[in-house]
C-alpha cells in the first residue's frame, strides 16, 4: 500500500481504521506494526482502558514522563464520566 507523506513533516501519514484520523510515522515499519496492532495508539489505549480502567494513571504517567502523547485523542472517549 501506499502511504502519503506529509509536506510539513516529511513523514509518512496512515489512516487508523479505527478513529479514522491520520497518524504520522517516521518509517514504514512503525506504521506495519500498527496495523498489525489493529488501530494507533490512540484507540489502542481505549480498548485497553475501557476493560482495565484503573490503568489510566498508567497511561497517564507514562506519556507524560515520555513526553510522547497519542497523535488521535480517541482514548479520551474511554475515560471515565464524572460529575
Amino acid at each position: 500500500m501506499v502511504h502519503p507523506i506529509d509536506p510539513q513533516t516529511g513523514q509518512f501519514l496512515w489512516r487508523c481504521p479505527q478513529c479514522k484520523r491520520y497518524i504520522r510515522f517516521s518509517t514504514l515499519l512503525a506504521i506495519e506494526l500498527a496495523e498489525r496492532a489493529g488501530g494507533c495508539q490512540g484507540c489502542r489505549a481505549k480498548r485497553t482502558i475501557e476493560r482495565h480502567p484503573g490503568l489510566v494513571s498508567f497511561y497517564l504517567d507514562f506519556w507524560s514522563r515520555a513526553g510522547a502523547w497519542p497523535q488521535s485523542l480517541s482514548w479520551t472517549e474511554a475515560l471515565p464520566v464524572t460529575a
